[in-house]
């Protein structure tokens, strides 16, 4: 990603730590995210988006002729279809009070190191939420409600940890934010039914202030006004399920649909993970297929694969003496895993990135498109204010290059005892 011009008016020395601070905040924080968007091809497009052509059926009339009937069958002939990806916005913005600006420009210490740490924090806060949306479905979804809350004012908020066939279900209440506004959505009818703040912040569960509305139990939890407005991620880019994906139908396009392996709650082994392989083998008919993956699972899921012992190996040294040693985890065939906390903690993602890329229209920045750092904001009587902002976005969104043949997932892996987020 591009340097941050957050710092444009501190010296030079100043501004290279900052950046390489910020730098550090960006590969922590996202590891998946980076990852992804560091091998996928990527392209620009513009508003208009990105048409890409997929061949849905082989040609056919096969024929067997003879000397008596000699005629070949009436060739079919092959079929093209198209699909659409267009780039989503995503922006956080900021609010700062002129007092504070004026300390900064005029390189008060103090002030520089303090508003450091508020533009990191910034960075860190759309980072999380962008690598958090990465393993999701699109719908920005940031929990499940386990409670149905009908009476506004104070009430406790419990989000789902059991894992399910859909994304999302694993997490709690760990990803909302004390003092964050949010909605509960009916996701059938994709209208928001609640709205409430965050007063408490807790893993499985937080105390909110409903103010309108109501909340029920399987409602997802989503940043107001942002259902279902997200990039579509790993969740839905690699799924069994019939979905639209860049508008094809894949109930009628079965080649989009990924090999999935449901563990319906029991643990993850690595014979599920050689199950996973071998399905992608039968599909492509090809042993290669099965090497050159990128494996994509919680810390939990791996930590149940050491414990298995997998990860142990026993030699003899140079002096025939017998040795053991616990070792990082080897998948064979040619295969990396990155381990990332933002993942459902039920799941894991075996993808071919050949399959994929990323259309991103504008790298994680500032919004900058006139040379103006601040803006002044016109406060309630239109004649100007105190208070100036400024945000950071990033436009763009991941998409299928090709059919889903060669990547797979593993889901509803048991988390009975398996450290997460929420515990």
């Amino acid at each position: 990603m591009s340097t941050v011009t957050f710092f444009a008016n501190i010296s030079e020395s100043a501004r290279q730590r900052v950046a390489e601070e910020i730098q550090n905040v960006r590969e922590y924080n996202a590891p998946g995210f980076n990852a992804f968007r560091g091998k996928v091809q990527k392209t620009k497009a513009g508003e208009k988006g990105l048409k890409i052509g997929y061949l849905s059926q082989l040609p056919g009339g096969h024929s067997t002729p003879t000397a008596l009937a000699p005629d070949y069958n009436e060739p079919v002939s092959i079929e093209m279809i198209a699909s659409y990806v267009y780039p989503v916005r995503y922006r956080l913005p900021m609010v700062f009070d002129h007092g504070v600006l004026r300390d900064y420009k005029n390189q008060v210490p103090g002030a520089f190191f303090q508003l450091r740490d508020i533009l990191k924090a910034h960075i860190t806060s759309a980072l999380k939420r962008l690598n958090q949306n990465f393993y999701g479905d699109g719908t920005g979804s940031v929990a499940y409600s386990t409670a149905t809350l009908a009476a506004i004012g104070s009430a406790t908020l419990t989000g789902d940890t059991t894992p399910a066939v859909s994304a999302g279900h694993t997490k709690g209440t760990s990803w909302l934010r004390k003092g964050n506004w949010y909605h509960a959505v009916n996701a059938t009818t994709g209208v928001p039914r609640g709205l409430f703040q965050v007063t408490t912040a807790g893993k499985t569960s937080c105390t909110i202030n409903l103010t309108s509305g109501s909340i029920t139990s399987g409602d997802p939890i989503v940043d107001i006004n942002t259902y279902n407005k997200w990039f579509r991620g790993l969740a839905f880019l690699i799924s069994a399920v019939n979905r639209t994906i860049q508008g094809v139908n894949t109930a009628n396009n079965p080649e989009f649909n990924s090999f999935g392996v449901d563990l319906a709650l029991a643990p993850l082994t690595f014979a599920a993970i050689e199950d996973l392989m071998t399905g992608v083998q039968v599909r492509n008919n090809d042993g290669a297929t099965r090497s050159g993956k990128v494996l994509f699972l919680p810390p939990g899921q791996g930590s149940v694969l050491r414990k298995s012992g997998q990860n142990l190996r026993v030699y003899n040294d140079s002096s025939n003496v017998v040795r053991g040693i616990a070792e990082d985890i080897d998948f064979g065939t040619n295969m990396s895993a990155i381990i990332d906390s933002d993942m459902d903690e039920d799941r894991v993602y075996a993808a071919e990135y050949a399959e994929f890329g990323m259309l991103e229209e504008m790298e994680l920045d500032v919004i900058d498109v006139d040379g103006r750092e601040w803006r002044q904001l016109m406060g309630a009587n239109n004649s100007g204010s105190d208070r100036y902002q400024r945000a950071i976005g990033w436009d763009g969104n991941p998409y299928r290059r090709g059919n889903a043949q060669a990547s797979a997932y593993i889901y509803r892996a048991s988390t009975t005892g398996v450290t997460g987020q929420v515990t």
